[in-house]
């Protein structure tokens, strides 16, 4: 995707946390891109996943909904190019799976196959953005276990002659882990 500016809201520089809707809700930092079940062994939840059968005590990571949450304002450039008509899209190149994504309590829609980019137009009525020395900005990536991503997951998701076989599953096709594996930027393009 092209544009004038691109705003990375991922990598070392971006603070996410992930929190999950476990009875004891625990949040802790998350790394993108990345993936749960490694931001939750670097916290200390659980050991080694793929140490002897470890990955089949799975239901921390399986069983529950898990949100990435990510606060951030709108540079002022990228502010007065929007506000001169511009064009100001949310990309995420590449998310595992069965999430809900919403900028600002907005649905922006849901991630259901890890092969897709998605992209949305923000900064719309219809999905405000916060303007730049203004309130900041809140990114949630909702992970639901009852999200149906139809199967459509990489073939050694769940299990390879060199991954271990998980116990976890949608529907027929068998999972591990989740998370934003790509990058999640701005895109800013000044108008026509």
């Amino acid at each position: 995707i092209e544009g004038d500016e691109l705003v990375d809201l991922s990598g070392d520089s971006a603070h996410w946390t992930a929190t999950s809707s476990h009875p004891a809700s625990i949040t802790i930092s998350a790394t993108v891109p990345g993936d749960l079940i490694t931001d939750l062994q670097t916290a200390g939840v659980i050991g080694d996943p793929l140490y002897e059968n470890s990955f089949l005590n799975s239901s921390i990571w399986n069983d529950y909904t898990w949100t990435y949450t990510h606060h951030f304002a709108l540079p002022l450039s990228v502010a007065t190019t929007l506000s001169a008509g511009g064009r100001l899209q949310l990309v995420f190149d590449g998310i595992k799976m069965g999430a809900a994504l919403k900028l600002n309590g907005v649905i922006l829609g849901n991630a259901t196959s890890q092969f897709v980019r998605y992209s949305f137009d923000i900064g719309t009525p219809e999905r405000p953005v916060s303007q730049a020395g203004k309130a900041e900005n809140m990114l949630e990536v909702i992970f639901d276990p009852t999200i149906d991503v139809a199967g459509r997951f990489m073939a050694c998701t769940g299990g390879w002659d060199w991954a271990p076989y998980s116990n976890t599953k949608q529907g027929d096709a068998r999972t591990f882990s989740k998370g934003i594996w790509k990058h999640v930027y701005l895109v800013s393009t000044g108008s026509a």
